[in-house]
């Protein structure tokens, strides 16, 4: 890896360093009203095609507050997860562990934010590997009274095959303008 003048990291030699073009858009929906959740299915039949996933979203929800989260599920599946996380507001660092029922994500904005959405990016790796479901997430918001950044693991404890991944409100239904595409990584 070198340095450039600007600051600018590039990578060179063995190993895979995925480039834009290497990301292929497979579906997007801007939500043109409130709903629980935004569910991404038949997935099984991109097994041939794609490794890994990419999820990225702008989200808000109908909870009161400036700042809220959202969920993951996998095939439905409301057990055998675990969440790590760590997390930033610019003078404070903190980390967490936990939830069964759930991969849970900071990045979602309340209802109180106006105009203002939360971002993630998350992937999954290894989607249609018979091996446990891995997510990584880097999600951020910029609030009044509240900035966060964090970044989630999220493992999905179960072999079965990939048929479907769940996005939804931690606290309530997303708001309309939450988006969410999903992307396809040959790997």
């Amino acid at each position: 890896m070198t340095l450039s003048a600007l600051g600018i990291f590039s990578a060179a030699g063995a190993g895979e360093v995925a480039g834009g073009a290497a990301y292929e858009l497979i579906t997007s929906t801007i939500l043109s009203s409130s709903q629980p959740s935004v569910t991404f299915s038949s997935l099984g039949t991109y097994s041939s095609t794609y490794k890994h996933f990419q999820i990225r979203l702008t989200a808000k929800d109908n909870r009161a507050v400036n700042s809220s989260r959202f969920y993951i599920r996998v095939n439905a599946a409301t057990s055998n997860y675990l969440t790590h996380s760590l997390y930033g507001d610019g003078s404070t660092a903190g980390s967490g562990a936990g939830y069964t029922d759930r991969i849970v994500i900071q990045g979602s904005t309340g209802n109180t934010a106006t105009n203002i959405y939360g971002t993630a990016v998350i992937d999954l790796f290894d989607a249609f590997a018979t091996k446990n479901k891995t997510f990584r997430s880097f999600s951020g918001l910029l609030v009044s009274g509240y900035t966060v950044l964090e970044v989630i693991s999220g493992t999905w404890f179960d072999t079965a095959t990939l048929s479907s991944i769940t996005i939804g409100g931690d606290f309530g239904d997303l708001l309309a303008g939450s988006r969410f595409s999903l992307y396809g990584i040959k790997g």
